[in-house]
């Protein structure tokens, strides 16, 4: 009976250490991995790290590249606009030296004006040329760039005079600004125009006259 008592208590006991040993046990597993898993976190970041430095360094080598191509491309475009501009001062430099290197004196003008009256009057018409010149004037007044279209209200021409009177198209409250002179210098362009010498021309603000001569 004594014997079968001590067996009892010795697997009591037994049992205790048993499940001791396993609680210890499973303790101590779940502390291991929240461990290792911070350790395999921790080296990840180290490993990462390198990276993430070094990607804003390659950004700021891209942005650079770019300012410097926009400077070099501004650059070539601003060479280019100063180009053309020098290549316009000169050309309106030219037509300034051909007007003066053709223009009759002020105390000149009026008196050859009144020759020009004078042969308008007298002259015969050379049918040819003047229905060329006529024809022309016409033709450019349909097809020139001009915000508002003149009425041609004179057109005269002999063998070496012309005469032409414009006139502010009906409907038409007020010309633009500056209408008659812009008018004038893109029908000065006219190849059929650079045939006259001389040219006067009178205006109002709804009207232009102009006499025009070869000789």
């Amino acid at each position: 009976m004594e014997l079968s008592k001590l067996f009892f208590g010795l697997a009591v006991t037994a049992s205790f250490i048993c499940g001791a040993v396993a609680m210890s046990l499973f303790q101590s597993t779940p502390q291991q991995q929240p461990q290792t898993y911070q350790q395999e976190f921790v080296e990840l970041q180290a490993v990462e790290v390198p990276d993430q430095q070094a990607t804003p360094v390659i950004n700021k080598q891209v942005v650079e590249i770019n300012s410097d191509s926009s400077a070099a491309v501004s650059k070539s475009e601003l060479e280019q606009q100063v180009a053309e501009l020098k290549l316009q001062i000169e050309n309106q430099q030219a037509v300034i030296a051909s007007y003066r290197s053709s223009a009759i004196p002020p105390q000149q003008i009026d008196s050859h004006l009144d020759e020009l009256y004078t042969l308008l009057e007298e002259q015969s018409r050379d049918e040819a040329w003047a229905y060329q010149v006529e024809t022309a004037m016409s033709d450019f007044l349909i097809m020139a760039d001009l915000p508002v279209q003149p009425q041609l209200s004179v057109s005269s021409c002999k063998s070496s005079v012309c005469q032409f009177k414009l006139l502010q198209p009906e409907g038409v409250d007020d010309l633009p600004s500056h209408y008659w002179r812009n008018m004038t210098d893109k029908m000065m362009e006219q190849s059929w125009w650079k045939q006259f010498k001389f040219t006067s021309t009178t205006s109002s603000d709804d009207s232009l006259t102009i006499i025009a001569s070869t000789q």
